[in-house]
């Protein structure tokens, strides 16, 4: 069975549930995340605008394709925003305190 993949938003309604929401390391961290998320989708809106390759002239003048730059830091990006999701899940794992224990259902129907 495959693993439940956790987003954003589920790390927040998580963090409310641990009550660490108004934890500093938390909310530091989630301020970066959501700045990370904005340059990713600026990345993005560049890179289908340009395209993935560009034409550039050099110190010569001849004119050159070369792939965008953006396409070459996105990945770092997306490391560093999924890297900011692992600080959150563990502050809120390390610092908080789990919910009482519900009923199954209810913890089924919550998930």
């Amino acid at each position: 069975m495959a693993a439940k993949k956790l987003t954003f938003n589920d790390l927040k309604k998580m963090a409310e549930r641990y009550g660490v929401e108004d934890n500093p390391l938390f909310a530091s961290a989630s301020a970066r995340y959501i700045g990370q998320t904005e340059m990713i989708e600026k990345i993005r809106a560049d890179i289908d605008e340009r395209g993935l390759m560009m034409e550039h002239t050099n110190v010569k003048g001849e004119v050159n394709m070369d792939i965008n730059p953006l396409a070459v830091q996105m990945p770092k990006y997306v490391d560093a925003a999924n890297k900011t999701l692992a600080v959150m899940l563990d502050v809120i794992q390390r610092m908080g305190t789990p919910p009482a224990a519900g009923d199954k259902l209810g913890d089924f129907l919550g998930e």
